[in-house]
This record gives C-alpha cells, structure tokens and sequence, in this order.
C-alpha cells in the first residue's frame, strides 16, 4: 500500500485556499511562555475551573518580562501562560478561576480569579489594563477594578487578629455505618481486561451478596460472608454467549474503623455518581456530566462539567469533600483532524504535519472516556491489524472494539496513535509477568482535549469571554451547585438505595468552621510605607524609594539594527524612571549586533556578549531581542549564567512602543526594579517579630532536555539578625540536577551547609530560628522527606558544630487541593473570605495543619494554600506560625501584593524552572548571592 493510500482519506479535494501550516504549529515566535502577564506565586497543573490535570503545554521559564506560572491546577492552561508576549502569557494561565494571565507583555490578566499572575518577568510589560486584581499601575481596572482602577475603595486596614466563621466545600456524613465488612479477591479465566466488563459479569451473582456489594474490578467489598472462603462461580458474556470462570477468594474481615472502610465509602459514593450519570474522566478522576456539555460551536469546542468527591475522616468525622471542575473538549475527532491536514498541505508534508500537530497532544477515548498522551503514529498500522491478548489469541482492533464496545470502525485505512507505557503500567506488566507493550489508539475514536486546543485562540479575548461565563463560578454559585449535586445523588432512586444499604447519610448543607483572619501587614520601603496592603501596595511603591540599591555604572546595551531607536529611548527612560526609586542608573554602553538576516540571532547575541564582556567588565547586560524565540533567549541566559556568572535582563522589542508612551514608561518602571533586583537590590520589606532568623524555601523543576533528570532548587534568606526590622530581604541561591526517580532532594546538607556559612560571614552570628517551606510533595512522599530531606539539614547543623542546634519548623507546601472556604455577608450571600484568613479547625486531619489565603480576588473563588508541618522545635503557637507565614507571602519583589506561598518557596520555584527550562546546568556561583532568576 502506498503513502498515498495508507493512513489518508481515499479521496480528497484540492479546491479553495491553503492555509500555512505554521499559522497551527505555534512555533518560533508562537511558542509558549512566561513573557505577558505578571508573575505571581506557583500553584501547577489542572483544567480550567477545577483542578482535573490536562495535559499542559511546555512554558518558558526564565526572566522574561512577564508571567511565570503559578501551578495552580485550576487554570485552563495551567500555570504556565499561553504565549509569552504574543498570547495569553500568564502566571495562572488560561481560565479556572485563576484568569487567563497578562496579555501582550503586561496588559494584566483578562479578569479572573486573580486577573492572571502578571509578574514583571524580563520580557513583559507590568502595568497595562489589569483585570480581576488589575494591572499593576494600568490605565484602567479590569472588571473588578485594578490596583488604582475603579474598583470600590479597599476595606480599611485590620489591626488586630480576628475571628470569623467560614463556610467549606465539605458536607458531613451524618452517622459513622455500624457493619462488619468482608473484603474478596475476584480472578477471572480467561482474563477480562475491561473493567465495565468484570463489573457486569459480577453483577449477575448480586443475589448471593443480598444486593449489597462494591466492586472495584479486582477487590469486592460486602456485609454478607459467603458460606466458603473461596467460592467458583460462572457467568456468561451476553454478546457471544461464552462463559468465564469467576473464583472469589475471602481475604480479610474489616470493622468499621479500619481505613478500608473508608476505601469503601469512596467506592459506593462514586458508584453512586455513576448511576446518577456520571462518568470518571482524567488522571485526577473527576466525574463529569458528558450528557450536558455547554457547547462553543462558534470555536468547534465543548465544556464538560462535573466534580470531585472525597470522603475522608478529618478530626474523628467522616466529611465528603466536593469540588467543580471542568473539561474542554473538541467537536472533531483526531481522524476529521488529519483529514482536514490532508486536505491543507502537499502530500510530502503530510506525516510530519500530523507528527507536529498531534504528539504530545492530550486526547479522550469517547468509548471509555479515558485520557492518553499522544507519544508517535504507526503509519504501518491500521484497525485490520492484529494484536496479541492476555490469554494469547490473535485479536484485530476492528473487532475488538466490537467484540468490546460495540462500536464499528468506519475507516480502515487510518494509522494508529501511539502512547507509551507509563511507569506504573510497566510495574503492572512486570509484576504479571507479561511485556510492556504502547496502547494503541484508534483516531476515529479519539477527541482532542486540554491546553493544546487553546492554542489557536491565543489571542481571541471573544473566546475567554465566553468561556469564563462558564468556568469563573462566583462563591454563591459554587455553593449552589455543590448543593444541588449532592441533592441530585441522593434523590436518584438506586443511588439513595445504595446509600441507604451502606448506611451512609449525608448533612444538608455545608460544614462550618472557625478561622482566624490575620492582622493587615504594613510593607515598609525607605522613605514611605503601605499600611493598606490588602489590595497591594502599587500606589505605594511608585513613590518608594527601595531599601537598598546597587549603583549601575558599567552596563550593556545589546541590539540588533532595527531596534536602534528603540534601544537608545529605553535607555532615556531606564534613567528617568531610576531616580525617584534611589536607584542610580549611568548611561549604558550600546552596542548594535549585526543583522542576522532570517537567520536565528542566538550566536549573534551570545557571541557579541562575551566579546565585550573580555574588554569591560559590566555588572548587567541588557537584551532586546527582536522577537520571542527560545532558541535566543536560552542561549543568552547560557552565555551569562553559566559561562561568565553575570545577569542579564531580556527585552522583546515590541515592548518599547514609541506610539503609546504611557504603557511603555510603565513597563520600563518595572523593568528597572527588576534590575535592581538582580544586581542584589532589596525593593520593600515588612517587619519580622523574631530575631537571628533564616526562612529557606526548597522546590523541584524536571529538566525539559533530560527527561530523567530534575532540578532541585534551594533558596535562603541571609539578612534577619534584629528583632521586628525588615528581615528575610536578601537571599543566598543554589541548585543541582538530580535523577527524575529519587523521591527526595539530594544535596541539601551542602546547600544548607553553605547557606549558614554566607549567613555566619553577614550577620558574624549563625541564625536561631529557621522555617523551611517544601514545595512539589504529595500526601504519600511525606514519609520519604522526614527520612531523608531533614536529616540531610540536621547533618548540616552538626558539622557546623556539635552543639548547634537551631530550632526549625519544616512545612510542607501544597497547592493542588480540592477545600474552598466562604464567609457570608450582610445579605446572606456567599463572598470569599478577606485576605489574611487561616484555617487550622474543622476540616484538618492533624495538627500543625492549616490553610491559608494570602491572595484576594475580584472575580470567582479564591483557592487556599495548604500547609502541613512535618517537623516542628520552634514550639511556636499555631497563630504565630500562620502570621510568620502570611508576612513571607508579601515579600516576593515581581509582585506588589500577596502571593500564594512564602517568596523564598516561589523563588525556589523560578530558579529551579530557569535552569530546568533554560540552562539546564547551575549556574555560576557569583550569582549565588543575586535574584537573576527573576
């Protein structure tokens, strides 16, 4: 069969206009990035509006003038920000709750939970039309109003600590069930590889179980013990009538107590949302209703609503924690997506169309609503090929997808997809003996889902209007529909006779709590200070003097010919812009780069970088870059963090925009904080009420050239030696790569070992106190870094003497979680808590156990940050941990207001994300003691 008839439509037609692949690929100057948009604090990886993880696109890190990303899975893009200086950009990237990020290098975010985390980052503009919280200094407020926009005037400092009572997303099971379970193991000959399958053949023997099972596929939990403990059962196949062998083998007797038993409670909850028409769907198992999809025809898209839903014991009661989320999908299979390429390009150009188009790209099955990552096409394969079963027999994909699901495929010609095992599904083969073979996908059953169907609407702000009238739901709202979700479960009838045989009942409405809302925070710069932080200081820090400035004296100016005029007004403005700061700028030395024709300006940059630098010796060399190419802004950031240890600031040209002079002096302002910022500056600071203290922030970042490798990231304070002064304001930064498969950091006691000494060689004194924040762990790695993260810290402390023991808190970061609070207003209405709020009550498992919200919003609902304390000497009260906490969050300098997680933590973040995504080795220890990172 030739290329021309395998894996391409039979006919095809060549009429009306082609359309440029490029315009689709997003590449070169397209690509994704973190060059718009504000920078806030890391929050990863979810679909818009809940927190199911869709497969997100790659993001630039680095110092970019704009959005480094938060992580907070319930942005549409994720964290990451969709296109630098030419998209969405964006710390929160494109929906959720979080807005769509800052557009056009600092236009602010497109309203939004938190307008889109904006960040100066090296290639952006900061100012612009805010949205949701606004733009940092823009011409107008978003819908919320901006900093300085119109919104309403900020509620009036707080002085004191207060306490509150809030709402949650959690509904409490009312009664613990009384019952004695009995768990079985079920075997199957010949094996049955699909679990709706097992399920049902199951389903034909409920009467020796009085109705009263759950069955998980492989486990069947039920409050009836058959008479033996292995009992032999058949069933027959209703589709071709054979007969499979059923074994159910008793394993273990378990009271009501035991943490099965709550396995188990999970297991009928979610068999009910399954009768109530519910379908599991993406790696975090939310349950979506596919049947009521809110449709874009207009953009060929469809968004799926659905929940998550948990049950879980949280001080000795049974609570069922409910979240939203949502699921973008397209109208077009991934089939009518490779016709239409065909259709498109030349017949040489199609496989390595469809190769670009597609690998890499999340897709859904629509029999079994299951999500694959596209990893390759085998364009030798199609569905008339046969593959191998457990039991041995030959099987091809046509028929057994008939065999199965009853579906027919039209097409027989289509290539197949590709999507490689993962590790656990290694494990699995490996365990049964069986080998580790890729999944095969059909494309005709396949539908593309997550960011990668964002990409053509980069810039199309119709489409995120339209979109956030979906997916920003309002605190009222929120509660509302988790109300009428869990109404819905229990009114359908086998769902309420479920619950009602299990015993299960749950409350009315939503569990109540206390909380505690922090005192305001005054932010401190030289000569003025901000006592109303609750919107952020920007009104404040366009008079501040900053604490502590370096002197620019010896600076370079790069560029290519073009951007002459452009390079000579920026340096004008970086001068005028300066003073008023205290920070003292000298005329620049300017050097203009040959043309690189269509050529790539990497070497051009990087060549013409350390040929001035031999003859100078400048403290910072600035770049404008003619467009957003990551091959130029990596190689630049080579060049100076690794080769010759000196920062560098990047600047796309269309920044510097002589035709509106407003925008472009404000993003110009923010510009030279940055350079301060990096040349070891300190911009503003609060009041730390301890004395001799050091705050360490400690994140990972995987390796996007090594994909076994990971970056560990440790960032900590040097400055804190006085009691109630303006502490934790310069800091001391390392990082190694390490392999992707260790569970832990490796090479903390050397980093802690040198971060005592830079202290010892400031201060003359080692400090007393010291809090560490750990970012990227999961409920299960807990036990792994007490092991071996603080004990490599505790080494440090020993080999600095043997009597030094500094007394530590070391907390655990998470921003993924499911619990949402609100407060109710005069009205009755629910609105989101002040910013400030902590919660430590109610809906914690342990102690030392709390959520805070140090971020306020405008629009949708704010997502807490969960901070567990795995290991805790300071013996401080929980309130002054939670107020010590809150005060790191105002001290990150890309944002002038509160941010997610402690700054030095969302420090660790952006360097571990710099030389993972960038340098992809450590940099030079001369920058060990500057913020270039930013």
């Amino acid at each position: 069969m030739s290329d021309r008839t395998r894996g391409r439509p039979r006919s095809r037609s060549r009429s009306g206009d082609r359309r440029s692949f490029r315009d689709d690929r997003r590449g070169g100057e397209h690509r994704y990035g973190e060059r718009g948009g504000y920078d806030q604090s890391r929050d990863p990886r979810q679909s818009f509006g809940g927190r199911d993880e869709s497969n997100r696109p790659p993001h630039r890190s680095g110092d970019r003038y704009g959005g480094d990303r938060e992580r907070d899975r319930s942005s549409y893009g994720g964290d990451r920000g969709y296109g630098g200086d030419r998209g969405y950009g964006g710390d929160r990237g494109y929906g959720g709750d979080r807005g769509y990020g800052g557009d056009r290098s600092g236009r602010g975010g497109y309203s939004g939970d938190r307008g889109g985390d904006r960040g100066y980052g090296d290639r952006g503009g900061y100012g612009g039309r805010g949205g949701g919280r606004g733009g940092f200094g823009g011409d107008r407020g978003g819908r919320g109003g901006g900093f300085g926009g119109r919104g309403g005037p900020p509620p009036p400092p707080r002085t004191e600590a207060e306490k509150i009572e809030v709402y949650t997303n959690y509904f409490e099971l009312c009664s613990r069930p009384n019952w004695t379970l009995h768990q079985y193991h079920v075997d199957f000959d010949p094996p049955i590889e699909s679990k709706r399958l097992r399920v049902g053949l199951m389903r034909q023997h409920d009467h020796l179980f009085s109705n009263v099972k759950a069955f998980d596929g492989f486990i069947l939990y039920s409050l009836v013990k058959l008479d033996n403990n292995v009992t032999e059962l058949q069933s027959i196949k209703q589709f071709d009538q054979k007969t499979v062998n059923i074994k159910i083998t008793l394993t273990k007797t378990l009271s009501p107590e035991d943490r099965e038993c709550i396995k188990l409670l999970n297991v009928v909850f979610k068999r009910c949302l399954t009768k109530s028409k519910f379908v599991e769907f993406g790696r975090e198992r939310a349950y979506f209703d596919f049947e009521n999809m809110h449709e874009l025809p207009k953009y060929h898209l469809k968004v799926a609503s659905g929940y998550k839903a948990s049950i879980e014991v949280y001080q000795s009661k049974l609570l069922l924690c409910t979240e939203i989320a949502h699921k973008l999908i397209n109208f077009d299979t991934v089939w009518d997506v490779m016709e239409r390429l065909y259709r498109d390009c030349r017949p040489d150009e199609y496989k390595d169309m469809c190769m670009n188009q597609l690998v890499g790209t999340t897709v859904m099955t629509n029999y079994n609503k299951k999500t694959y990552k596209i990893d390759d096409i085998y364009w030798d394969q199609t569905p008339e090929c046969k593959f191998q079963k457990r039991d041995g027999s030959q099987i091809t994909f046509a028929d057994y997808y008939y065999e199965n699901y009853k579906i027919k495929i039209r097409n027989m010609r289509q290539p197949l997809l590709v999507s490689l095992p993962k590790e656990k599904d290694k494990n699995r083969a490996k365990n049964a003996n069986e080998p580790v073979r890729p999944i095969l996908l059909v494309p005709e059953l396949c539908l593309s889902t997550g960011t990668i169907l964002l990409k053509k609407f980069e810039k199309d702000f119709a489409m995120k209007k339209d979109l956030d009238a979906i997916t920003k739901l309002n605190p009222q709202i929120r509660i509302d529909r988790l109300r009428k979700f869990l109404d819905k479960i229990t009114r359908q009838p086998e769902a309420r006779k479920d619950l009602e045989n299990w015993q299960m009942e749950f409350s009315t409405d939503v569990v109540k709590t206390s909380a505690t809302v922090q005192a305001t925070i005054t932010v401190q710069f030289k000569n003025t200070s901000s006592t109303n932080t609750e919107r952020g200081w920007n009104n404040a820090m366009k008079d501040g003097v900053h604490l502590a400035s370096v002197p620019l004296r010896n600076w370079i100016i790069f560029f290519m010919p073009r951007d002459e005029q452009r390079a000579n007004m920026l340096m004008s403005e970086l001068q005028s812009v300066s003073d008023p700061m205290g920070f003292r700028i000298d005329r620049a030395q300017m050097i203009r780069l040959p043309d690189s024709g269509r050529g790539s300006s990497a070497v051009l940059f990087a060549s013409g970088i350390k040929e001035a630098v031999q003859s100078s010796n400048p403290q910072i060399v600035l770049c404008i870059l003619p467009n957003t190419a990551k091959d130029v802004y990596d190689s630049i950031k080579q060049t100076c963090c690794i080769d010759l240890g000196l920062p560098s600031q990047c600047v796309t040209s269309n920044l510097i925009n002589t035709h509106n002079m407003n925008k472009t002096k404000s993003a110009i302002t923010k510009i030279a904080i940055q350079m301060n910022c990096k040349l070891g500056g300190e911009i503003w600071g609060v009041t730390i009420p301890m004395k001799n203290i050091m705050v360490i922030g400690i994140d990972l970042n995987k390796d996007s050239n090594k994909k076994n490798m990971s970056v560990v990231a440790f960032v900590a304070s040097l400055n804190g030696t006085q009691e109630n002064r303006l502490n934790c304001t310069k800091y001391f930064s390392r990082c190694q790569l390490h392999p992707t498969d260790d569970e832990f950091c490796s090479g903390l006691e050397v980093f802690m070992l040198d971060a005592l000494y830079k202290y010892f060689e400031r201060n003359n004194t080692y400090p007393d106190r010291i809090f560490i924040y750990r970012d990227g762990v999961s409920d299960g790695q807990f036990r792994k870094v007490e092991d071996n993260e603080i004990s490599q810290l505790n080494a440090a402390f020993s080999k600095i003497n043997e009597n030094y023991n500094p007394k530590t808190t070391f907390f655990v970061v998470k921003k993924r979680g499911t619990a949402r609070f609100f407060l109710k207003d005069n009205r009755n209405d629910f609105q989101n808590p002040p910013i400030g709020t902590a919660i430590d009550t109610g809906v914690t498992k342990n102690a030392g156990e709390f959520y805070l919200i140090s971020q306020s919003t405008n629009q949708g609902t704010v997502s807490p940050t969960h901070f567990h304390v795995l290991k805790d000497t300071n013996e401080l009260p929980a309130d002054k941990l939670q107020n010590i906490t809150y005060r790191f969050t105002h001290l990150y300098y890309n944002w002038p207001a509160q941010i997610r997680v402690p700054a030095p933590c969302h420090y660790a973040t952006k360097l571990a994300r710099m030389v993972g995504e960038s340098l992809h080795r450590p940099h030079a220890p001369s920058l060990d003691d500057k913020l270039f990172y930013l």
